[in-house]
Order: structure tokens, then C-alpha cells, then sequence
């Protein structure tokens, strides 16, 4: 009985100990927050996936030169993930090209073309000057690069598409985007770029580790990232 009213110095070590490890933990989120003007809180945090993965969002625009720049080292960074990284991306439905983008990429993704045309729509804005917010000249520009306009227009105007658009719509809002390229961490970081892309993946490389080495009780199964290949 004495036990339950006055606790044994071993109990009090390990409240000690988990008190200690608590404020680690917040200390080390406000530092990564604190410690890169790339990176900044989402408040209040986004839910993610509940499976032990780590997701990561490119919230990008079309229109965006930025965008444009970072899609190669990217794709090639993206390449490299482990297995306990997500990555998606997000059009954040800025219009910067005058295309109406979140339609486009859902669409795109519905008709199994998005892979094969992402580049290319960057390409097309930002090399070939394409006016493809002008929709008989974006539809052109389908039917040249192998896509049925018909086909497009029929998909775009489909339910399951108007579905993904909707939520599309909300997502920029949700996480308070307002700049691209911004890469969100977790539900809980937004990076944004502020030098090159090799910096910039490389501070997204670092929030990674610190939310994996944060739940890594949870996740002490999760590999680590791999060594790039020469």
C-alpha cells in the first residue's frame, strides 16, 4: 500500500526518464522548425497515413519556373527513397499558365498519361511558350502528344475525377500553401525553396530523419535512405 502513495525512487527515475525524453522530442521538432528559414510548422498538423510510412507532398504549379527547374532532380531524388517514404504530388492550383491544373493532372492520372506528360507540360509552358491555358490550344497539344481530346474531355468530366478535383481544391488551403515549389513533411513541415535543389532536398532529407528518429519506437524496422549510386 505504501508503494501506491509514496513511489520507489526507481519509478520516479523512469517518470524522470520519460519526462526527459517528452521535452527531447519537442525540442528537437521546434529546432528543425527554428533552424532553416526553409522550414516553417503547419498549424494546425494535417492528418497523414496511419501505416508507419513518412509521407512527403510536392505542392508544385505548371506555371512555376521554380517548379520546372526542380522536377529533374527531383524525379531523380524521388528514385532513391526508402521504403518508408511516400511521396505524392499535389497541384496547388495557383493557374500560374492560365491551366486550370488541378483538373488537368487529375485527369491526366485517371487516363494513365500523367507520368509519360508531366514533363512535357512543364516543357511546353516554359520552353515552347504554349498558351495552354487556352483550352482548343491545350486540347491540340493532347491530341499532338497522343491523347484523344474526346477521350480527355469525357474522363475530366467524369465523377470519380470532379471527386479528385474537389479535394484537390481544398489541399493548398488545408496546408496553407502559398508559395511552390513547397514540400511538406509528415503533415507537420513545409519546406520551401530558398537556394538550389540540392540544398533544398537535402533540408527535406533532414526533416525526414528527425520524424523517423522521433517515432522510431514505432518504426524500428524502417530502412534507412540508400546511398546514392555513382
Amino acid at each position: 500500500m505504501l508503494s501506491n502513495v509514496f513511489p520507489s525512487p526507481f519509478s520516479r527515475m523512469q517518470a524522470g526518464f520519460a519526462t526527459f525524453a517528452l521535452a527531447l522530442a519537442i525540442a528537437s521538432t521546434s529546432a528543425l522548425a527554428q533552424g532553416s528559414r526553409e522550414v516553417t510548422l503547419i498549424d494546425p498538423p494535417q492528418p497523414t497515413p496511419a501505416d508507419g510510412t513518412i509521407e512527403v507532398l510536392e505542392f508544385f504549379s505548371y506555371g512555376c519556373v521554380h517548379c520546372a527547374n526542380l522536377e529533374p532532380p527531383l524525379e531523380a531524388w524521388k528514385k532513391q527513397l526508402p521504403p518508408d517514404v511516400k511521396f505524392r504530388r499535389v497541384p496547388s492550383g495557383f493557374n500560374l499558365g492560365g491551366l486550370d491544373e488541378i483538373s488537368v493532372f487529375h485527369t491526366l492520372e485517371a487516363m494513365g498519361q500523367l507520368d509519360r506528360l508531366h514533363r512535357k507540360l512543364f516543357d511546353a509552358l516554359h520552353t515552347e511558350r504554349a498558351m495552354l491555358g487556352h483550352k482548343p490550344t491545350f486540347l491540340k497539344w493532347l491530341e499532338k502528344n497522343g491523347v484523344d481530346p474526346k477521350q480527355y474531355e469525357a474522363v475530366e468530366k467524369s465523377f470519380s475525377v470532379q471527386t479528385k478535383v474537389m479535394r484537390g481544391r481544398q489541399l493548398a488551403s488545408q496546408y496553407k500553401v502559398t508559395n511552390t515549389p513547397t514540400i511538406v513533411v509528415g503533415g507537420r513541415f513545409a519546406l520551401i525553396q530558398t537556394g538550389g535543389a540540392a540544398n533544398f532536398l537535402a533540408a527535406v532529407d533532414r526533416t525526414v530523419a528527425q520524424l523517423r528518429a522521433q517515432s522510431a519506437p514505432r518504426n524500428a524496422g524502417s530502412a534507412p535512405r540508400p546511398a546514392a549510386k555513382n
